[in-house]
């Protein structure tokens, strides 16, 4: 090849990896993302759906047999990686602006930040860096993910390990195995050094005493999770859980997810009470929510219920609703597809739930519905953003806008939606919690 064969090659080659940084760049969507037990939403998929429980005239839906209808079709739902399934109280929470992505953003940039250090050969400089993360990764543990802060603690004792602070860095793994055991160590980080106390961790672990978390919350009736495991709903007690810190998810609809940390002793039992806040613009999505159920059913709903899809999608920003409503008779469901913008159904259904688990058979019931979704063949088109006043000249009457254009072309043909069904272990409510008729296994 000759010299200036190689240099277009090379040059070609970078402009191909550029132009693939710039696409990457505007087609991965941010999604703001909170964790219940580690179900998060998906940074990408073909379609963004949410779930609204209804019931119909006549029948009674307890809060209880609401909220786990809520939580087993949305798990059920996840079970597709192309369905990105929203939590509604965290999507509002955006609306308000309640999420403090500053301090979140800040805690996974020093998390970054830290591990590069350390796998530098700096542990004393990565240090000061993942205990700051560690800190701020627990303090807004409600709108990041578990993972990120057991990924920050175990780095912060591989710093402490090798800056040679072995007893310190002991002390971190033995914390974080205790609300997290079946967190693993990072072989890639001197084995040699890391592995010998981690395992010494891992024996302490083991024989750590056993201590109880009395949740309450005001009002009662939330689902509780500890270290991301459904304990049940509020009031309700957590016993068997091993001397350290653990941290509590409350969550109930219509207020905004509440993260605590609480230290369990075993000596006396920990207590734990929250006032939950209700959710900005809740009122305003329970509003659009009784206005859609109306429409439930039709092949298109009526105007004051598509009103109500598609204020419900606006305040939600998504595509689609799934729409479960609870029939007369135990375990009997109708659930539906809507086209949020429109509220035009695109697949609908009868559940029978008989014997079995609530979440497998919600899960064989999406994919059906979704199998009717892909015949359909139907179009995800977003929503045009509110646009701003224009402050100055547009720029299509720019010539650089339309160079850059011609530059990258994308052309999407968003095609049907396939419910692949993963049957993973289903949720449980515990022994001694009081579930009404939702029975949850974990």
């Amino acid at each position: 090849m000759r010299c200036g064969d190689r240099a277009n090659l090379r040059l070609g080659i970078g402009l191909a990896a550029a132009l693939a940084t710039v696409l990457i760049a505007v087609s991965s969507p941010a999604v703001a993302r909170a964790d219940d037990g580690d179900a998060i939403e998906g940074d990408r998929g073909e379609a963004t759906v949410a779930v609204v429980v209804t019931a119909a005239p006549g029948v009674k839906l307890p809060a209880a047999r609401r909220a786990t209808v809520q939580v087993s079709v949305e798990r059920a739902l996840k079970r597709d990686p192309r369905l990105i399934v929203v939590d509604k109280d965290d999507r509002l929470a955006v609306r308000a602006k309640r999420v403090p992505s500053e301090v979140v953003n800040e805690a996974r940039a020093l998390l970054r930040s830290g591990e590069e250090l350390l796998r530098r050969g700096q542990a004393k400089t990565a240090l000061l860096k993942l205990e700051g993360a560690s800190v701020q990764l627990a303090r807004v543990l409600a709108w990041t993910q578990k993972q990120e802060l057991a990924r920050a603690q175990f780095l912060l004792g591989a710093a402490q390990a090798l800056s040679g602070d072995t007893r310190s860095a002991t002390a971190t793994f033995v914390d974080l195995l205790a609300w997290r055991p079946g967190a693993v160590a990072d072989a890639d980080l001197e084995p040699g050094v890391i592995l010998p106390l981690w395992e010494k961790a891992q024996a302490r672990a083991r024989k750590l005493a056993g201590g109880s978390i009395d949740i309450e919350t005001t009002p009662a009736g939330a689902l509780a999770y500890v270290d991301g495991k459904l304990a049940g709903f509020t009031p309700t007690v957590v016993e068997g859980l091993p001397v350290g810190i653990h941290y509590v998810t409350v969550r109930r609809d219509g207020h905004e997810r509440r993260v605590e940390a609480v230290r369990v002793s075993d000596k006396k039992p920990a207590r734990l009470k929250i006032r939950m806040e209700t959710s900005r613009r809740g009122a305003e999505l329970a509003v659009a929510e009784r206005a859609l159920v109306d429409g439930v059913g039709a092949a298109l709903a009526p105007a004051a219920a598509q009103a109500g899809f598609s204020e419900a999608g606006e305040l939600l920003d998504v595509e689609q609703l799934v729409v479960v409503s609870a029939e007369a008779g135990a375990g009997r469901y109708r659930v539906f597809v809507y086209e949020a913008s429109g509220g035009s159904r695109l697949a609908g259904a009868t559940l029978d739930v008989g014997d079995r688990e609530l979440e497998d058979a919600f899960a064989d019931i999406t994919g059906s519905l979704y199998e009717q979704v892909a015949r359909a063949k139907v179009k995800v088109v977003k929503k045009p953003r509110p646009k701003a006043a224009p402050a100055g000249p547009s720029i299509f009457t720019r010539k650089w806008f339309w160079i850059t254009l011609a530059g990258v072309a994308v052309v999407g043909a968003t095609t049907g939606i396939v419910l692949s069904i993963d049957r993973s272990e289903p949720l449980t409510c515990p022994v001694g919690t009081s579930c009404g008729e939702v029975i949850f296994r974990f």
